[in-house]
């Protein structure tokens, strides 16, 4: 290692290994945790001479910046007060691409600015600006990808032609024109675009089947290459090799985790394994952006893995890893020169910090920390752990425990996740960790019906809200107590959505564990999530009901599950919160369980946000939602 990196390394262990003491316990302000970040979203201009930034601003909105980086002197290049800038990325050297996030509506919107923070401009409006001029119905613009090497045309999603199936357009970034390349034929859900912007693979599902279409060039026909019914394994598309003849596809046909595979689109027919694991699914894999060549693939373990195929980039990984040996560390941005590296270095006590490494000179230094506030030796571990189900599946998950106080056990916070097709992950969480702060363990499982292990530990999900996945969670809380870390006097269950589901499901049909439940933004009628899913989601219906269930043929099981038919039997405290927005768990959820648990006299607290959708967004919300979390569990969990 050269000299000059050694001894930065030297330095920066100086700072980075403090995290390593563990500090006295001490009450961090509710605001530390659930205020925005600082900064986040740090990426390079092309030629490397600034960096653009989401930064935080007045209320809490995120605002588009730019630093140069030779005389670090930041600009400002949006004022908004009433939206946050969500996501951006370079147009060349000079100008920035960006869409918004507006309250209570997601992201939505493309805007365009200058270098210089003049010259703004529209070039598909966002739900609030489409609303306002009375628009019944909201024509969605999505940036998809770039147009070969063109730094004033884009490819973008649209569909305004019809509005459950996105077209691709090619778009003037300066004046917003657009022309169709790609019409969706019904049911594509994904297309694939070579590196000179022609489209040239689309992949989608109809029913419980899922197809593949290919085509030479823009001017060619579509043909169909592939079908299969997702039981017997599905190909999804990630990108196209360097050479513009072949992609590279996550895959499980013929085996239970994803795999990366080279996959021959004229053929239809799958070819070499890239790389696999026999227990964990592959999410990505990581290509070179100027000369498009495979560089490595990134999935989750326990933790997050980059498996660097490019030998250089392996080099150059152990390299930063040296330099900062406590944190994970990814290379989040490069110059097209690749002199200049911007590396976002985080772990689960830390909520990440964005550094600048230039290799000409062998140098790194700290440019901004997301939440500098967050000191990570006061911060608690975030443990991986699994025990066995009664049926004998093993549960994998994280078990964090209040830092500095021993080993429990501890008051328990069970916190199933959403989705509930994700999975948890290790990292830096603001709410466990805000909970582990004021002396509460925090359990988080992924269940039977998670992500990321294996088709068989996902399809054991299946229709079995309530039930099995259900007895999961219950299962986890009982190897809590048994192993010393939770008392079991002093157990609740706060989710989200399906999260919510499960906190409602637990306090319903296993009331003697918990002293009382949170449900945020949660189901609480399965048949009436099916009869109210978004109308962009009518086509997955029969894939979501496989998963779910069917209102009519499985009536008696989702009676049986719902808790909304169950309340009688809840005998502890319920919190919940909704937003009157939502378009995933409608409003109606809450107000149907408020309606019976006024009936059955039930002791809850409710918290509904008009400007919010499915989870709160604004900071205000949040820290209100978060400080009556706080006195909810206090005044119960004592």
């Amino acid at each position: 290692m050269p000299s000059a990196f050694r001894l930065l390394s030297t330095l920066l262990c100086l700072v980075s290994c403090a995290v390593a003491t563990a500090a006295a316990p001490e009450l961090i302000p509710l605001e530390s945790f659930f205020r925005t970040p600082a900064f986040d979203r740090v990426v390079l201009s092309p030629n490397g001479k600034y960096v653009g930034a989401l930064a935080a601003t007045e209320g809490g909105r995120l605002n588009l910046f730019v630093i140069e980086l030779a005389t670090k002197t930041p600009r400002r290049l949006t004022a908004f007060t009433d939206k946050d800038v969500s996501t951006y990325r370079w147009l060349g050297d000079d100008r920035l691409l960006f869409t918004v996030a507006e309250d209570g509506y997601g992201e939505g919107g493309l805007f365009v600015v200058d270098l210089e923070g003049g010259r703004l401009r529209v070039l598909a409006e966002s739900v609030r600006q489409q609303g306002g001029q009375g628009a019944m119905m909201y024509r969605h613009t999505e940036y998809f990808g770039k147009a070969g090497d063109s730094t004033t045309e884009i490819l973008v999603l649209n569909n305004e032609r019809r509005e459950f199936d996105f077209d691709v357009y090619r778009m003037n970034a300066r004046t917003g024109r657009k022309r169709i390349i790609a019409r969706n034929p019904g049911d594509v859900d994904a297309w694939m675009a070579d590196s000179a912007g022609e489209v040239r693979a689309a992949f989608g599902q109809r029913g419980v089947e899922r197809f593949v279409l290919y085509r030479e060039n823009n001017d060619a026909d579509w043909r169909e290459v592939r079908r299969r019914a997702i039981g017997e394994g599905e190909i999804l598309p990630l990108a196209f090799d360097a050479d513009n003849r072949g992609l590279f596809v996550l895959s499980n046909v013929g085996r239970d985790t994803w795999e990366v595979r080279r996959f021959d689109p004229v053929a239809g027919e799958l070819g070499e394994v890239i790389y696999a694991d026999d227990n964990f699914d592959m999410d990505d894999v990581l290509t070179d952006s100027v000369d498009h060549r495979l560089l490595g693939v990134r999935y989750e373990r326990e933790k997050p893995v980059l498996h660097w195929i490019d030998p250089e980039m392996g080099k150059l990984q152990k390299m930063i890893d040296a330099s900062l040996p406590d944190t994970w560390n990814v290379i989040y941005s490069r110059s097209d020169d690749r002199k200049l590296i911007v590396i976002l270095a985080m772990s689960d006590r830390d909520p990440g910090a964005f550094f600048l490494l230039d290799l000409s000179k062998m140098g790194m230094e700290l440019l901004v920390s997301r939440e500098p506030w967050i000191k990570p030796e006061q911060m608690a571990e975030m443990r991986p752990i699994s025990y066995a189900a009664r049926d004998g599946r093993t549960i994998p998950g994280y078990l964090t425990l209040p830092p500095g106080r021993g080993d429990g056990p501890f008051p328990l916070i069970v916190n199933p996740h959403g989705g509930p097709w994700v999975r948890d992950s290790w990292g830096y969480n603001s709410e466990v960790q805000f909970l582990a702060n004021r002396g509460y363990a925090v359990l988080q499982m992924n269940f039977r019906g998670s992500t990321g292990y294996g088709r068989d530990h996902l399809e054991a999900g299946y229709g079995q809200w309530g039930l099995a996945m259900q007895d999961d969670i219950t299962d986890g809380v009982k190897w809590a107590i048994s192993e010393g870390y939770a008392d079991a006097e002093r157990v609740a269950i706060y989710g989200a959505s399906y999260g919510g589901y499960a906190t409602m499901a637990g306090l319903a049909f296993t009331p003697e564990l918990y002293r009382c439940g949170v449900n945020y933004v949660g189901v609480t009628d399965i048949s009436l999530l099916l009869r109210t899913i978004p109308d962009a989601w009518e086509s997955s219906r029969e894939h979501l009901e496989a998963m779910t269930g069917n209102a009519k043929v499985d009536r008696e099981r989702l009676d049986r599950t719902s808790p909304l038919k169950h309340v009688a039997n809840i005998r502890v405290p319920l919190f919940l919160a909704y937003g009157e927005l939502d378009e995933r768990v409608d409003i109606k959820h809450a107000q149907s369980l408020i309606a019976e648990l006024k009936r059955h006299d039930k002791t809850y607290e409710y918290m509904v946000k008009f400007n919010e959708g499915h989870g709160y967004r604004r900071e205000d919300n949040r820290l209100e939602f978060y400080g009556a979390l706080e006195r909810f569990l206090a005044a119960h969990m004592k």
